[in-house]
């Protein structure tokens, strides 16, 4: 017997720090451009969440704070996690990132 084989979705979240240093215009900016990549790669953002400016534990590029961004995504590209980390490393806005999968609990809950 053949085996079956799904493209089933997983879950994903995605936590992001701008630069402090961003306009609001700029922000909204890179958080649409975040969201348009997402989609060109397969995925779909379920909710984005703006934590606001908050104090980093260390100093990153010489910032002391940073805009924290929370986005969880749906996906059956299994490749999006890295796809992303390419895509922030060569975004300069971006200071810092983490992807991570989720269960579908997980991302229901803080939806």
């Amino acid at each position: 017997m053949a085996k079956r084989y799904y493209k089933t979705s997983r879950y994903y979240e995605s936590v992001v720090v701008l630069k402090p240093t961003l306009s609001e215009e700029e922000v909204s900016k890179r958080v649409q451009e975040i969201k348009d990549y997402i989609s060109k790669k397969g995925g779909e953002v379920i909710s984005l969440t703006d934590w606001g400016l908050k104090q980093l534990a260390y100093r990153i590029n010489h910032f002391n704070s940073g805009r924290y961004f929370i986005i969880q995504i749906k996906s059956s590209n299994t490749q999006l996690p890295n796809e992303l980390d390419f895509y922030y490393k060569i975004n300069e806005d971006v200071i810092r990132w983490l992807n991570f999968q989720v269960s579908e609990k997980e991302v229901s809950t803080h939806a």
